[in-house]
């Protein structure tokens, strides 16, 4: 099967933690962020919220690099809203995005 060009060598890392209660729930991301791999966040950050409805759920990717062009697809209002359409009727996200360091383009 052949890959987009665009997704060789950008996987991400991802690490999940949550407290005891699931009254919180962390996602931690390393790697290169592109708009491509984007799109893999969005469910890992829907199912974490699934877990435990009414959670804070806190999207990390302070270890993450993202390119400026993304900037805008990757703060807390643009998941929210990409979400709210995936999500339905769920009780809603409490979620809080750690910005990710930024290459030059």
């Amino acid at each position: 099967m052949a890959q987009h060009p665009s997704s060789v060598g950008q996987k991400l890392q991802v690490l999940i933690t949550a407290d005891t209660e699931l009254r919180s729930v962390r996602i931690i991301v390393h790697g290169r962020m592109t708009s491509v791999n984007l799109h893999g966040l969005d469910l890992v950050v829907r199912r974490a919220g699934a877990l435990a409805p009414g959670s804070d759920v806190v999207l990390d990717l302070s270890g993450a690099q993202a390119w400026e062009s993304i900037r805008d697809d990757v703060s807390t209002t643009a998941f929210v809203v990409r979400l709210a359409t995936t999500m339905g009727a769920c009780a809603p996200l409490n979620l809080r995005v750690v910005p990710p360091h930024y290459l030059q383009p």
